[in-house]
C-alpha cells in the first residue's frame, strides 16, 4: 500500500500545481488590459530601437503580423531595424512596398546580407550586424513572429524607466495554430512555460531573458557582453539575461502563431526547449519531476501489468493534465479542439519522458549545427 500512497500524493502535487498554473494564468488574463494605464504616465524620453532579424525563410511563409504590430507603434523617438538575407529578398520587398504606404510615419531600415554567419548562433549573428545601424540609446531585441498588443513600446519603455532593472523581459505565449503538429509547441509555451514565468515574475528579479521581447540600454550591453562569447551560446537570451542582471519580468503579455509543418520537426523543437532548459537549469529541470507522476505511474504498470489501480491512475492523471492544458490554453486565446485533446493525451506521456530524454548526453542540433555543452556562465 505504501507504492499506492506515495503515487497519490505524487499526483496531489501535481494537481495542486495544475490549480495554482491556471488562476495564474487566469488572474493574469483579467488583469493584462490594464497593463498599459499603469505605466503611460512616466513614459521614458530615450530614444529606442527594435531589432527584428528574419530568418532564412526556406519554404516557410512570409507572415508581417509580428513585425506590423509593431511599425504601428514606432513613434518619432523609436526606430525598427529589420535583416532579411538576400535570399529573400523577392518574398519581402512587395510586403514593404505596402509598408511605406500603411505605416508612412514609422521609421524603419531593412539591413540586407548574403554574407554568412559570423559566430554560431545565427540570429546573434544578425542581431551583431543590426547593432551596428541602431542609433537608440534602448535597444529591444525581439524575435521576428512576436506579436506585439497595442501601446506595447510606449508602456514598455516607461516600465523600463521605473524598474531599476537594467533589462526588462517578457513572456509570450501561442494563440494560433496553422497545422496539426504546431500544437506541440502551443501546449509547451502555454501550459508548461507560460505559468512558471508569471510565478517567477511574482518573486522579483531572475537571471535569464525571453527571446520574445528583452529591453536594455546599449551602454549597459556595451560593458557587459562580448558578442563572439554571446555568439556561441545556443540560449542566447539566457546568456544575455545572465550578464544584464537584475532583469524583471515586464507586465505585458506577447503572443506569437505556432506554424510549426509536420510532426517530426514538431518534436525535435519539443526536444531543443526542453534539454536547453535542462542545460541552464538543472536543479529547476529535476524539480519537475515533482509534477510529473505519469512517470510514477507508467512505472507501476510495468512493474505490475496487471494492476488495474495502475492503469487507472495512469488515465486520471492524463485526463487532468489534459483537462488544465485546455483550460489555460482557453485562458490565453488558443482553444483546443476535439483533435487537439486527442493529441494533448499523448502529450501528457511524451512529456513525461521527454524529461527523462532530457538527462542523456544527446546533442541540441540547430541550423545544422551540433549543441554539446550547456551557456558558459563565464
Amino acid at each position: 500500500m505504501f507504492v499506492e500512497a506515495a503515487l497519490l500524493a505524487w499526483s496531489g502535487l501535481a494537481l495542486a500545481w495544475w490549480l495554482i498554473s491556471w488562476r495564474l494564468v487566469s488572474a493574469d488574463a483579467a488583469s493584462t488590459s490594464s497593463f498599459r494605464e499603469a505605466h503611460t504616465n512616466g513614459l521614458s524620453a530615450r530614444a529606442l530601437t527594435v531589432f527584428k532579424p528574419l530568418a532564412p525563410l526556406g519554404r516557410d511563409e512570409f507572415d508581417p503580423r509580428g513585425l506590423e504590430s509593431f511599425l504601428a507603434q514606432i513613434d518619432g523617438r523609436s526606430e525598427l531595424l529589420l535583416g532579411v538575407h538576400e535570399a529573400d529578398r523577392a518574398r519581402v520587398e512587395p510586403w514593404l512596398a505596402r509598408v511605406n504606404r500603411d505605416f508612412p510615419s514609422a521609421s524603419l531600415r531593412v539591413i540586407w546580407r548574403d554574407e554568412p554567419d559570423s559566430v554560431a548562433n545565427p540570429k546573434v549573428a544578425w542581431l551583431r550586424i543590426l547593432a551596428s545601424h541602431a542609433t537608440g540609446e534602448l535597444w529591444l531585441w525581439s524575435d521576428a513572429d512576436i506579436v506585439a498588443p497595442p501601446g506595447f513600446l510606449r508602456a514598455a519603455r516607461a516600465e523600463y524607466a521605473a524598474s531599476g532593472a537594467r533589462m526588462l523581459t517578457w513572456p509570450y505565449v501561442v494563440r494560433e495554430m496553422t497545422q496539426p503538429p504546431a500544437l506541440l509547441d502551443a501546449l509547451f509555451v502555454n501550459a508548461e512555460f507560460f505559468p512558471g514565468v508569471l510565478l517567477l515574475r511574482r518573486f522579483g528579479p531572475v537571471d535569464f531573458g525571453f527571446g520574445a521581447a528583452m529591453l536594455f540600454a546599449r551602454d549597459d550591453f556595451a560593458r557587459a557582453i562580448e558578442w563572439p562569447r554571446l555568439g556561441a551560446a545556443l540560449a542566447d537570451d539566457f546568456a544575455l539575461g545572465q550578464k544584464l542582471q537584475p532583469v524583471r519580468i515586464g507586465r505585458a503579455v506577447l503572443s506569437t502563431r505556432a506554424d510549426v509543418l509536420t510532426w517530426r520537426a514538431a518534436l525535435l523543437h519539443y526536444l531543443r526547449w526542453s534539454k536547453t532548459v535542462r542545460w541552464n537549469r538543472p536543479g529547476g529541470t529535476a524539480a519537475r519531476l515533482v509534477i510529473l507522476p505519469v512517470l510514477g505511474w507508467m512505472t507501476l504498470i510495468v512493474c505490475r501489468p496487471s494492476d488495474s489501480f495502475g492503469w487507472i491512475g495512469l488515465a486520471v492523471m492524463m485526463q487532468m493534465d489534459v483537462l488544465f492544458a485546455a483550460l489555460i490554453c482557453r485562458c490565453v486565446g488558443c482553444r483546443l479542439r476535439l483533435g487537439g485533446l486527442m493529441t494533448a493525451e499523448l502529450w501528457s506521456l511524451g512529456r513525461a519522458l521527454v524529461w527523462l530524454i532530457g538527462w542523456l548526453p544527446w546533442p541540441v542540433v540547430w541550423s545544422g549545427r551540433s549543441w554539446w555543452h550547456p551557456i558558459d556562465k563565464t
